[in-house]
């Protein structure tokens, strides 16, 4: 917009009280208006920023890892309760047990009239047949000993692993982020240099059934005085068409004279069997991940005019890795009332990896300042191992790549 004014074509004289020779020029006020006015029309010029000078960049990355190899080994070993038997022992407030995996002996009692007062008190107290108890319970019929109806044979059960055996975990990749700096040291050559700081977290897992070696424990009790083992429960019939068959358990109190459904206490034979690959072993097992990246090393920037370009770089890595792993077994098929199991174990370990990485990255320049790229990084390191109990899992990280994406400003 252009304003031309003609600031002195006409004036008037105009008089002011008694003094005639002042005079305005009305010309002088309308153009300093109109001078006005042009001003705050006018548009402002755009002044685009000055080009980067310091040679520096700052970059953030979206960086997704690439799944890594997770191997898992020493599962299948199932060991047998340390405690499956107690003694009567008042001071301890314990009772006679023995529990097996399919069955239990107890202590009986018989009631005793206390008086107190009038009123009689029942009480229990424990049986004076020692030998034998009332208060038994076994769950299957194969445990009648077919050569002798008047015994029961008792079990219980291990399973032992090969530990050279290793199992494929699943994992997917993950996301994860990246800041890096970078420093221009050698502009001629497109030379710089760059320090960089990034994370990702990964979970992996293994949920299947092993084989593995069984071993069994038998002990065969015999009935007091000779009778017949008494006969388990009648099976029930679902509505779902299964049938269900509820173990055989005895009376607590013992019986009155000439009841003699009693099992000795004391076993008249043991003997025990491996038998290789009898056992099924459902395992599970976890591990969760943490992984910090620094990285350090030259870059080279390769310029396809002002719009596009690759870098180049290369360097040396520290890894800080931490791991969760935890696991649990489960002895599958053996016909125990509870299967035998290894409880759910965590441990947490963590451990340093010192490697080299190489990174390339494709870009375009936005504005002079910013820039958008993505690649992909190789990173070198060596494998991770971690312990729950005699159980491990394994993460190569000997050829880890990444794939990354992300924003850079110039400074």
């Amino acid at each position: 917009m252009v304003c031309r004014h003609n600031l002195f074509k006409d004036t008037l004289p105009v008089k002011f009280g008694n003094n005639s020779s002042r005079f305005l020029k009305p010309s002088l006020v309308i153009a300093f208006l109109a001078a006005t006015s042009c001003a705050w029309a006018q548009s402002p010029t755009y002044r685009p920023p000055p080009p980067p000078t310091k040679g520096t960049a700052l970059e953030l990355r979206l960086r997704y890892l690439m799944a890594p190899d997770i191997g898992f080994g020493g599962f299948g070993t199932i060991p047998m309760r340390n405690v499956y038997e107690t003694s009567e022992n008042i001071f301890l407030g314990t009772q006679r047990y023995i529990e097996y995996d399919d069955g239990f002996l107890s202590q009986d009692y018989k009631k005793a009239s206390l008086v107190a007062g009038e009123a009689p008190n029942q009480e229990r107290v424990p049986s004076d047949n020692r030998d034998a108890t009332s208060y038994f319970a076994y769950n299957d019929e194969s445990q009648v000993n077919p050569d002798d109806p008047t015994s029961l044979i008792f079990h219980r059960y291990a399973s032992v692993g090969d530990p050279d055996i290793q199992m494929e975990g699943s994992s997917s990749g993950s996301m994860g982020w990246e800041l890096n700096y970078t420093k221009v040291i050698n502009r001629r050559r497109n030379l710089g240099f760059l320090v960089g700081f990034s994370f990702n977290g990964f979970d992996s897992r293994f949920n299947d059934s092993i084989a593995a070696d069984l071993y069994v424990e038998s002990f065969q009790h015999d009935m007091y005085q000779g009778v017949d083992v008494p006969d388990l429960p009648d099976p029930i019939e679902n509505d779902d068409g299964t049938v269900t068959q509820d173990p055989y358990i005895g009376d607590q109190v013992h019986p009155d004279e000439g009841t003699t459904d009693l099992l000795e206490w004391a076993a008249s034979q043991e003997s025990d069997e491996l038998i290789a690959d009898g056992a099924t072993v459902d395992a599970q097992a976890d591990l969760r991940s943490s992984v910090y990246n620094f990285r350090a090393g030259p870059t080279y920037n390769l310029a396809l005019g002002n719009t596009f370009g690759f870098n180049l770089g290369a360097g040396v890595s520290a890894v800080y890795f931490n791991g969760r792993f935890s696991a649990y077994e489960i002895l599958m098929g053996t016909g125990a009332e509870i299967d035998p199991s290894r409880s759910l174990t965590t441990t947490e370990e963590s451990e340093w990896q010192l490697g080299g990485y190489v990174d390339a990255s494709a870009y375009v320049n936005v504005t002079e300042r910013v820039s958008f790229f993505s690649g992909f990084q190789v990173q070198s390191g060596s494998t991770y191992t971690q312990q729950n109990e005699e159980r491990q899992a394994s993460v190569d990280f000997n050829s880890q790549v990444y794939v990354h994406a992300g924003m850079g400003i110039k400074f």
